[in-house]
Order: C-alpha cells, then sequence, then structure tokens
C-alpha cells in the first residue's frame, strides 16, 4: 500500500504478525497507543527507514524488542511516563537519534536497546528513577543495583562509582573516540566497544578481571593499548591494527591469546611484575622483531605463546635460568645488545659517609663479591644506594657499579598518644632531624590543639630527645549530612540536643552521616527534613524524645531500632508518615506516648505501625513556647502571642485561632501589620485608628486575647500576595496557661463622677470591649467581667 502515510496502533492491540506493515513504502508516521503488545511478533514489522515520526501514547506500558529497529531517518523520540520496560533492541539502528530520556517509570531495559545509534550525544535519566541513573549527567545508563553501565554514547564519561561495562553497551558507536575507564571497574562484557571505529587508544586498569568476548571486536582505528589489568582473563583481542601495546609495571598475568593476530606490532617488553602468559598470548604477531623479558625469573608459559623467530631479550645473567625454562625458544633467548651483560671487567667504587666500606673493588662479569659496611662510632649502618638493607652485602656483577652505603645519626623515639583520632608520621627519627606529625580527627570530631597547647596541624619539629605527643579533639557541634550532604546538622551537648534541618532527606541504608552522639537524649527533625533513612538512629540507647517535623514523608527499616528508652515522639504531620514496620522495633510502644497535632489523633491511631502505640494524645504547648515553621506561640493564661516571619511578595497576613476545630477568631493585617477589616470609632481628626502588629527582629508580632485559660487551641497563618495567591502558610496548636486569673482584659475605670451608665469602648491587646457601669462585655455582646 504505497498510498498508506500513517497510522496508528490502538491501545487494544497485543499482538502484529510478521512484516505486516513491510510493503508501505509511503507509510512515514506511526502513533504507538499499544499498551502492552508481544516482544515475539514485533521484529520487521515496519518497512523502517523510511519512518520519520514515530510517537508512542500515555498509556503505553512495554516497548516490544526491535520496534523501533532500524528507523534510521527517526530523530527524536519521547518514551511517556506510562513505560515500564523497553524490550531488546528496541531502538537499534536508530541513527538519527541525537538524544534520549529514560523516565523514572522505566524499570527494565533489554540487551542493545540503543546498539547503533551513532548519533546520540546524549543519555540521560529522570530524577527519581530507582533502578538506572546517569550519575551527574555522564551522558549514560547506569542499572544502580550492580552499579553497570548498560548504554553509553560518544559523549560518555563513565563514573568511578561503575564497576562493570555492561555487553554491547557502546556496541558500534562510531563517535566515541576516546574513553577512560575508571579503576573502578572489574568487567567489561561481551561486544562492549565493538564497531567504535572513532576510538583509537584504550587504557585498560589495574582493576578489571574480565573481558568478554568480541569487546573491542571491529575497532578498526584502535592502535594504541595500555594493559594494567593486573589480573584478567579475556575471551577477546584487540584487532590486528594495533602498533602499540604497553604493559603495565604490576601487571601478573598475560591472558591467553590477547596479543594473538596483532600483525602491526613490531616489539613487546614484558615488565617484571609478570609471572605468568598465557597460551597463544603473542600467536600469529607476524610483525613482531623483538621480546624484551625484564624479569629475573622467568615467567610460566602457556602452548604456542610464540609462533615466529624472533629473539627474546632476558636480564643479564639468566641465560641458562631461562633456556632450562623455556625449552621451546632455547634458540631464540639471548642478552639485548644494549646490555651490560657485554663487560668482561667491573668496578666497584664504595662511597660511604660517616664509616667506611671493605670488599674487591675490581672483579670479573658474574662474579660474586662480598661489601660491608663499617659504621663510625654513633652511627648505624641503614641501607645501600639501591634500596638494599643487607650488610655484609653479597652481590653477582652485571656491569660497572656504584656501591653508597648511608648511615644514620643515633635515633630518638617519638611516642604518639590521640583520642578520636589519629596521627601520622615517623616514631623515630635521627638526631636533629626534622618530623612531621599530621592529626586526622575520627569522623564527627575535630582537632583542637597539641597537649602542649599549640594548634599547627601538621606539627613540624626538630627532634632532640624521646618526645611524647598528645593530640586534643572535640566533638564536631555542626556539619552536614544526608544525601548529597543537603542536610545541616548541629548538636548542643550540654542539653544533649542534636537538631537536622535544611531541605533534603536522609540517604538511605546508612546512619545519620556522622555517627549520632552516642549520649544524645533529645533528636529534633526539622520541618524541611523529607525522609529519615534506614538505621538512621538505630541503638541510641540514651535518646529519650524525638521531634518529626511535618514534610518528613517516609520513616526508613528499622530507624529508631533498639532506642530503647524514647519516651516520647513529636509528630507534626497533619497526616500518618509512611512508615516501615520495623521503624520502632525495640521501642517500649506502652512507655513511649506519640503526640500529634489535636485534628490527626484518630488518623494515627488507625495508621500502620502509629496505632502500635498506647498513648496517643495532641501536641499543646510546652513550657512556655511552642516553634513551628518558624511561628512562635507564647501562651499565657486568657491570651496567646503570635510571631510570624514576613514575606516580601505579601500583601497580607491571616491569623485562624480554632477551638475543637471551629473557628475562633479570625485576623487580617496588611504588609505593614495594620490590623484590617474591624471598625473603630474616629477619633477627633476624623481618621479610623486599628491596632497594628509589632515589627521584631523574628517578624511581626500580635497578642490575641479573650482565651479560655487551659486549652488548647490550634492555629494557622497564611500569606497571600495581591493576587490572593498564597505565598506561605504555618499551622499548630497551643495551650493556655491556667496558673493566672482569668480576666481577660485590664481594669479601666470610667473618670471619677461621668459616664457611670454609658457605655464606653475600649480597645485592649487588637480586641473591642465594652463597658457598661461596672460589667464589661466583648464586642459579640458576651459578658466577661
Amino acid at each position: 500500500m504505497s498510498n498508506l502515510t500513517s497510522v496508528t496502533i490502538p491501545n487494544s492491540v497485543t499482538s502484529i504478525g510478521w512484516s505486516a506493515f513491510r510493503g508501505c513504502t509511503g507509510l512515514t508516521s506511526v502513533i504507538w497507543d499499544a499498551k502492552n503488545c508481544a516482544d515475539s511478533v514485533s521484529y520487521d514489522t515496519f518497512l523502517r527507514s523510511q519512518i520519520t515520526s514515530f510517537t508512542f501514547g500515555n498509556e503505553v506500558e512495554h516497548i516490544p524488542a526491535y520496534l523501533c529497529n532500524g528507523m534510521s531517518n527517526l530523530t527524536s523520540v519521547t518514551i511517556p511516563n506510562s513505560v515500564t520496560s523497553i524490550g531488546e533492541g528496541a531502538f537499534r539502528g536508530c541513527t538519527g537519534l541525537t538524544s534520549v530520556t529514560i523516565p523514572n517509570s522505566v524499570t527494565s531495559i533489554g540487551v542493545s536497546a540503543f546498539d547503533g545509534c551513532t548519533g546520540l550525544t546524549s543519555l540521560s535519566v529522570e530524577a527519581g528513577n530507582t533502578v538506572y541513573d546517569s550519575r551527574n549527567n555522564c551522558n549514560a545508563i547506569i542499572e544502580t543495583s550492580t552499579n553497570t553501565l548498560i548504554f553509553g554514547c560518544q559523549n560518555t564519561t563513565i563514573p568511578n562509582s561503575v564497576t562493570s561495562i555492561g555487553g554491547g553497551a557502546f556496541s558500534s558507536c562510531s563517535g566515541l573516540t576516546s574513553v577512560t575507564i575508571p579503576n573502578s571497574v572489574t568487567s567489561i562484557g561481551d561486544w562492549a566497544f565493538s564497531g567504535c571505529t572513532g576510538l583509537t587508544s584504550v587504557t585498560i586498569p589495574n582493576s578489571v578481571t574480565s573481558i568478554e568476548s568480541g569487546a573491542f571486536e571491529g575497532c578498526t582505528g584502535l592502535t594504541s593499548v595500555i594493559w594494567d589489568a593486573k589480573n584478567c582473563s579475556t575471551s577477546g583481542g584487540f584487532g590486528s591494527q594495533v602498533t602499540s601495546f604497553v604493559f603495565g609495571n604490576e601487571v601478573e598475568h598475560i591472558p591467553a591469546y590477547l596479543c594473538n593476530g596483532m600483525s602491526n606490532l613490531t616489539s613487546v617488553t614484558i615488565p617484571n611484575s609478570v609471572t605468568s602468559i598465557g597460551e597463544g598470548a603473542f600467536y600469529n604477531c607476524s610483525g613482531l622483531t623483538s621480546v624484551a623479558i625484564e624479569a629475573e625469573t622467568p615467567p610460566t608459559l602457556g602452548n604456542l605463546v610464540f609462533n615466529r623467530d624472533f629473539p627474546i631479550y632476558v636480564p643479564c645473567g639468566t641465560l641458562d635460568t631461562y633456556k632450562a625454562a623455556w625449552s621451546d625458544y632455547t634458540s631464540l633467548i639471548t642478552h639485548s645488545p644494549s646490555s651490560a651483560c657485554t663487560y668482561s671487567i667491573s668496578s666497584i667504587s664504595a662511597n660511604p659517609e660517616w664509616g667506611a666500606t671493605a670488599g674487591d673493588t675490581t672483579v670479573t662479569y658474574m662474579s660474586e663479591v662480598e661489601i660491608s659496611a663499617i659504621p663510625n662510632y654513633g652511627y648505624h649502618f641503614v641501607r645501600w644506594n639501591d634500596g638494599n638493607t643487607s650488610n655484609p652485602r653479597i652481590v653477582t656483577v652485571h656491569g660497572n657499579g656504584t656501591f653508597t652505603a648511608t648511615f644514620a645519626k643515633n635515633v630518638y623515639s617519638i611516642t604518639k598518644n590521640a583520642e578520636h583520632g589519629s596521627i601520622s608520621g615517623n616514631s623515630t627519627a635521627e638526631y636533629l632531624d626534622y618530623v612531621t606529625l599530621t592529626v586526622t580527627p575520627d569522623y564527627g570530631y575535630h582537632f583542637t590543639q597539641w597537649s602542649d597547647g599549640l594548634k599547627d596541624n601538621p606539627r613540624i619539629f626538630q627532634i632532640t630527645k624521646d618526645t611524647t605527643f598528645t593530640a586534643e579533639f572535640a566533638y564536631d557541634r555542626v556539619g552536614t549530612c544526608g544525601k548529597d550532604l543537603a542536610l545541616v546538622w548541629s548538636y548542643d551537648p550540654t542539653n544533649k540536643v542534636l537538631t537536622i534541618g535544611n531541605a533534603g532527606s536522609f540517604t538511605e541504608n546508612m546512619r545519620f552521616g556522622v555517627e549520632a552522639p552516642n549520649e544524645m537524649e533529645e533528636l529534633i527533625i526539622g520541618n524541611s527534613v523529607t525522609a529519615i533513612g534506614a538505621n538512621a538512629f538505630a541503638g541510641i540507647e540514651t535518646l529519650k524524645k524525638v521531634s518529626i517535623g511535618e514534610s518528613v514523608k517516609t520513616i526508613g527499616e528499622q530507624a529508631f531500632y533498639n532506642c530503647v528508652n524514647l519516651e516520647t515522639i513529636f509528630n507534626y504531620r497533619p497526616t500518618p508518615t509512611n512508615t516501615y514496620s520495623n521503624a520502632f522495633d525495640g521501642v517500649d510502644k506502652f512507655e513511649c506516648t506519640l503526640y500529634v497535632l489535636p485534628n490527626s489523633i484518630d488518623m494515627y491511631k488507625n495508621a500502620a505501625v502509629w496505632r502500635d502505640f498506647y498513648y496517643t494524645y495532641a501536641i499543646g504547648a510546652e513550657e512556655t513556647t511552642v516553634t513551628t515553621n518558624d511561628v512562635t506561640v507564647e501562651p499565657q493564661d486568657n491570651a496567646a502571642t503570635v510571631t510570624w516571619p514576613t514575606s516580601n511578595n505579601a500583601a497580607t497576613y491571616t491569623i485562624q485561632i480554632t477551638k475543637d476545630g471551629v473557628v475562633f477568631c479570625t485576623l487580617i493585617f496588611n504588609s505593614n501589620g495594620q490590623l484590617t477589616g474591624i471598625a473603630f470609632a474616629p477619633s477627633r481628626d476624623g481618621q479610623a485608628h486599628a491596632p497594628a502588629a509589632l515589627m521584631t527582629a523574628n517578624g511581626l508580632q500580635f497578642t490575641v486575647t479573650g482565651l479560655d485559660s487551659g486549652t488548647q487551641y490550634g492555629y494557622s497563618v497564611t500569606a497571600k500576595d495581591a493576587n490572593d495567591q498564597t505565598v506561605a502558610t504555618y499551622s499548630g496548636s497551643f495551650t493556655t496557661t491556667s496558673e493566672g486569673i482569668a480576666t481577660g482584659i485590664d481594669n479601666t475605670p470610667f473618670p471619677s463622677g461621668e459616664g457611670r451608665g454609658e457605655a464606653r469602648k475600649l480597645l485592649r491587646d487588637g480586641q473591642i470591649f465594652i463597658l457598661r457601669g461596672e460589667k464589661v462585655y466583648n464586642a459579640q455582646g458576651a459578658l466577661v467581667k
């Protein structure tokens, strides 16, 4: 059907036959609404090269295997948040794609899903995806549970946290010209870099222990390899085009067939660290002209390591040893032409300081000579100039040599004592030497001073006698913690209170960030904290009181496990916090009292975990002050003073006081703190005067009167802008005190002899009262006194 240009696959479709649209040569646009279509019938469904637009519907849950395979003219694709899985090879060969974003809904991605997308310059994963991430915009998809990089592109930076590079991760990525494999990587999957034709060099780090089949197959531009892998197994090589292959100084094993078929390789040096060479490691290297072995002890060999005639250079004095060990290559083993092994006579120069040497100074090649160091009085022998500490020294001479004895003066000991930290530096030093001592505090402590009062760190001093240095430490009182170190903590050692605030959450499965002080008795989690991680405060037996802010949405596994002396919990979240079933295991729920907001009691009593607490009460005023969300309430017998923060965008502030869920009073202030909405009698100049809130260092302050003593009230403060849009909200509760006499207003008598029978208005603390005779009424006519 050449006239068909677009098609929509509806939500209901669960399978499509093989090559269903294959002959539709005019088809350029596909809308795919199929919610969950089978993988087994999706391959080769469309004539792919002409498709320019492929749109996924918002209810699609699965993208079938090979669905968009080979759509080279497809330049962009949006994967909706409904998608949970992407099938094998789903976008394979989409060379026109330049960027892909994986939504946080995706939990499964098939093998080679983006294989051959040579135009990709950006790969990212939406925040919140618990299965994959892109590690700070590294342009790669990383599976978080295994730290495996499963897909990359030409701009990928591999993070240090990645431990494996998955099969086909960079397959056919021709735009990749360089890559740095971090030392955290232990394995490279099959075909991981196959077809990366723009890659010219690669370094295999020390950490890699396995490289799977075809990992670098088809990398036609790869000419230089640095191999630092200490002990690695591999199922494939790097190709015949390699001209430089360098082994690092810590390599212990050269894998079988590693350099097999590298016809352009002309020379190889095998370092002293190598103890074994696998079968066929240099088989069919037709361009090799020499191999240099640095180890004096011959490495063990597999079968057919070499299959060409070229010199194998070994260290001086090891010819017989190598010929005996490598009997298959006896005719090839020799000394390098540049080696000192050709000398027949060698001179030995003995140049001691603070002492003397004894022994021959002229010997023949490969003969043994004994050299003794004799220290002067007050000195002792330390080492020879090559680092050897044996004395007398017996050496086999390979060439001219200089042996210098190093001596030291009398030494003194340094005793280092530290608590809550460590001290690095020499424990002994030579007389009049300078010594550097560096203090490293334990996590949660900081260095204060040395025992002699000096505060320099590191400490540099000249040794003249046996010396003791003691470092003194103190607790850290403030720091950062939590996920991405976004939270700020502070500790009050006098009152044993730990406070955690700022915006962020605890990292799962880690303790608080520093070890929570084991003697702390109170914990305050601020209102901006969003989550408490697993095991965050487990096992703190001194903890008695916990306050949890209203923004905390989740509490992790065993977060307060075995806090056996916990007595009270204040939870300011209006709806029950989502809490793991074992978060409070070990807490005595008959002895520990739970306090929540007045309107939240029933919800908490019916919520999982929280209903296990035997006593649940409403939060009231604690002592004389309640602080919630930066609003301070100071309760009195029949009044409460409210202080709230100001906002530059606020045009009005509304305070509402409730009792038993019923609004008791509402007060509205303008941006300057003037009370509005209440009519007062005009003064003599004809202007109405309303009372105003007091501006304090902490914000606006106003006293609400006429309250009942010993009674719990709720409050809310709402700030709105000029468009009546809410800028900020605050809420909480308080309880008035009951120690004084509940008069409600001041006694204000009438002037002597005047107006005893007339009504008179009186303003006290923002409320209107009416005095008639000896009686006082409020604005609603209720008798107050």
